[in-house]
């Protein structure tokens, strides 16, 4: 007897359906598990190229802001120099006289004498009110003297009583005097490179890296300048004085010990370093960070210092190096025509 058409229907869908569900075989399982793995691989590759271009443009931008920073910080100071109060005398006893500005510190300390001084190849040492000695390479040190009227403030622009690390100079003791008679206040800004030290980076590393730092006399008894701007491995400064007859215009640009060579005018005897009248500052810049993209293969990488040189980056040194540099006047030296 033959079954009945709709159960051979139902026999047929049955089959049918087993076959839908048949799972995969391990060959197609595995195909699929190299294809997700390529995927991923390929989209882990991405993303860290991504990320080790970012760091390294972020790198970059951070060293072009730390060198524009590092500038205006030491030019805004230069412009500053020898700067004295117009509405109070020069012939206070409270000051002393030397050339054509006070000296703000007791005694014949050229280092106080003008509006700019500078240490050669050297630290300036808190303790002594001195240079160390010059070694050839190393970075210089840029020392700025001026008074502030403090009658507006210390935070005012123009009373700008504190020094370069946000001390009050009214606590320097040579300024005591002043601070009783309220007369104009003497500010001492000393800005070298500080040795490198260790801080944590933003991502979480801890980096060694020189720092551009600042010595104020706001705080005479702190034995080293203290740390500004990190990443800053090297300050060189170059003085333009003026020699002979009427202009003032720079007759080159001298290191410090060539400054300190030259002999006084003749017309008035002021010194070389009251003669000068603008300031070269160049400062080169290291990132924080080892983030540079790799060179092509046998390329060696190289930057332009601040000594006219193009050194060699080692192998393994993905650091991104930077110089910096500008030309300041020393306005209150340039302020009549002898």
């Amino acid at each position: 007897m033959n079954a009945p058409r709709h159960s051979l229907q139902a026999i047929r869908a049955e089959r049918l359906g087993f076959e839908r569900q048949r799972g995969l075989t391990l060959i197609e399982l595995m195909v699929g598990m190299v294809i997700g793995v390529v995927l991923s691989l390929a989209a882990a590759s991405l993303y860290l190229a991504t990320r080790e271009s970012s760091r390294s443009s972020q790198s970059i931008s951070d060293v072009n802001e730390t060198g524009k920073i590092a500038l205006d910080m030491i030019g805004r100071e230069i412009q500053k120099a020898g700067f004295y109060p117009a509405q109070f005398g020069t012939t206070s006893v409270l000051s002393n006289y030397a050339g054509a500005y006070y000296n703000g510190k007791p005694g014949a300390n050229v280092r106080f004498n003008s509006g700019i001084f500078g240490c050669a190849g050297a630290k300036y040492l808190p303790a002594t009110s001195t240079c160390a000695a010059t070694a050839a390479g190393q970075p210089d040190t840029i020392i700025v003297n001026y008074f502030a009227t403090p009658e507006f403030g210390a935070d005012s622009l123009l009373g700008n009583t504190n020094d370069c690390n946000r001390k009050p100079v009214a606590d320097d003791a040579d300024n005591a005097l002043r601070v009783g008679a309220n007369m104009p206040l003497f500010v001492s800004n000393r800005f070298g490179i500080v040795d490198g030290e260790s801080f944590v980076d933003s991502d979480r590393n801890t980096v060694t890296a020189k720092s551009l730092g600042c010595h104020g006399n706001g705080d005479e008894a702190q034995t080293a300048a203290q740390r500004a701007l990190e990443g800053v491995e090297d300050l060189v400064i170059r003085y333009g004085i003026y020699r002979a007859g009427l202009t003032q215009s720079p007759e080159g640009f001298l290191t410090a010990t060539q400054v300190n060579a030259e002999v006084p005018f003749v017309v008035d005897g002021r010194t070389a370093w009251q003669r000068v009248v603008a300031v070269s500052v160049c400062v080169v810049v290291r990132s924080t960070i080892n983030t540079r993209q790799d060179d092509k293969p046998g390329q060696v990488r190289t930057y332009r210092n601040c000594r006219g040189a193009t050194p060699d980056l080692p192998a393994g040194n993905r650091y991104i190096y930077k110089s910096f540099e500008r030309v300041y006047a020393v306005r209150n030296n340039l302020s009549g025509i002898l």
